[in-house]
């Protein structure tokens, strides 16, 4: 297919401008969001104070997981994030169905929005009956703060994490305390067991927190932006999903063992904990800067990782090229970033669910990720010599050993999953893995699919 100057499109002319702290900011801002804010209070209901526990089982669900993303960032730098990993690893006909279902997990951009006005209900309750326009107006300033490009994102995105930090930091040194330790591992804490709905309940939990542990691969999408990630895509992978865990444990554990756990779910947030337990000062800058910044920098980090991933699919001619089409100032592709914009307008103007967006995401997540995992096993045969230079380097039978077990955990996390969805998600699941798998046939079929090379071996 012919394109215009105008339609060009290449991602080998973006500027490597990220480091290893700037990294660092969107991996922690995309982990740390829903999950503690928002999504632990979904949990809590299902698992009760065990929630904590929960938690660190999401965490090691979730180092698993991310070791795929480790041993290849490795070697490669992959200009199309998860898309370049699946054309690699899988096949060029599965990138095409990876990038098609992730047109409805991007609605998740909206799960957060929600999340953050939910918090600044709780801070200026006057503001509730107009809980929807605000919502509308927050979403609208982080994808135009986006448009101006990869680097002013970065910058922004590192004040609000290391605010975000600090915040949480002293919810922990407040709460803990405050904690009824005596009882909060028996059966009688607020008259309810440790675990409400048992082991399955717990693991169950476990693995819808995935979505709350899990996010730092994200930084994988900024591969084209990068300046050194065979170093620094690992360390912060690693450094980033084990530092939130533990810090999560810290969370949760005051989310279940300070007030009755129906007060809280009632509440939706963790407003009322910071109120009981903070003075004044404290508790305003734990919901703005705690809070707020938590949902805000997954937010913003969740909005620029978008866009890379299906840039490179436009290259390789599974969208029209226009769609992916980078503006000449800002390298941002405007269009794509206009799209995912109008896509989430209904999703806050109509008032879905937090936990539904959350879980409309995770089926299709585990499919793909399953197929990834068992994927770079055949890093060793693919890139040889790069791969026997890899710092992480490992035999080939402990590489099929760590990858077949990230395999298992996400069949695991799969059928928990399944368990506790409603059908009218699970049908939405199944329509859109159809729609992909129908649409990437056509396209392939059509002749306008052309793969390029959309990664650089670093070793």
């Amino acid at each position: 297919m012919a394109q215009t100057q105008k339609q060009k499109v290449d991602l080998s002319t973006v500027t490597q401008t990220l480091g290893r702290m700037d990294l660092m900011a969107v991996a922690v801002g995309q982990i740390i969001g829903a999950g503690v804010m928002t999504m632990s209070i979904k949990a809590l209901g299902m698992t009760g104070r065990s929630v904590n526990i929960s938690f660190v089982i999401a965490a090691i669900f979730t180092i698993f997981g991310a070791f795929p993303a480790i041993f290849a960032s490795s070697v490669l730098r992959m200009r199309g994030g998860l898309y370049t990993q699946a054309v690699v690893f899988v096949g060029e006909k599965f990138g095409g169905f990876y990038t098609v279902t992730q047109i409805l997990a991007k609605l998740s951009m909206a799960m957060y929005a929600v999340g953050l006005v939910d918090y600044l209900v709780a801070l200026i309750p006057a503001w509730q009956p107009h809980h929807k326009m605000i919502t509308f107006v927050v979403m609208t300033i982080f994808f135009i703060l986006n448009f101006f490009g990869t680097e002013y994102m970065a910058k922004v995105q590192s004040f609000m994490f290391y605010l975000l930090v600090a915040a949480l930091l002293m919810f922990c040194f407040f709460g803990l305390p405050k904690v009824q330790w005596s009882g909060y591992f028996g059966n009688e804490l607020f008259g309810h067991p440790l675990m409400s709905n048992g082991v399955v309940g717990l693991f169950e939990a476990a693995s819808y927190l995935t979505f709350a542990t899990g996010g730092a691969t994200v930084i994988l999408s900024f591969s084209a932006d990068a300046k050194d990630p065979a170093k620094d895509f690992p360390f912060v992978i690693i450094v980033s999903t084990v530092g939130v865990a533990l810090l999560y444990a810290g969370l949760a554990s005051c989310i279940g063992g300070i007030m009755p756990p129906e007060e809280v779910i009632a509440s939706g947030t963790l407003g009322p904990i910071a109120k009981a337990i903070m003075p004044s000062w404290a508790y305003y800058f734990f919901m703005i800067c705690g809070a707020g910044f938590a949902l805000g920098t997954t937010l913003n980090s969740s909005i620029a990782s978008a866009l890379k991933p299906f840039v490179s699919a436009c290259e390789d001619g599974w969208f029209p090229a226009w769609v992916g089409q980078l503006h000449p100032k800002t390298q941002v592709a405007w269009v794509l970033l206009i799209m995912f914009y109008v896509v989430n307008v209904p999703a806050v103007l109509f008032g879905l669910p937090v936990d539904q967006l959350g879980k409309w995401v995770l089926v299709i997540g585990n499919v793909t990720n399953f197929f990834i995992s068992l994927g770079v096993i055949r890093l060793p045969k693919l890139f040889p010599e790069a791969w026997a230079k890899s710092p992480f380097h490992v035999s080939d039978g402990v590489l099929t050993l760590m990858l077949g077990g990230t395999a298992f955990t996400i069949l695991m996390q799969a059928y928990l999953n399944l368990r506790g969805l409603a059908m009218s998600i699970v049908l939405i699941n199944v329509a859109t893995c159809i729609f992909a798998i129908i649409y990437t046939s056509l396209r392939w079929k059509s002749g306008a699919v052309n793969i390029k090379k959309s990664y650089e071996v670093l070793l």
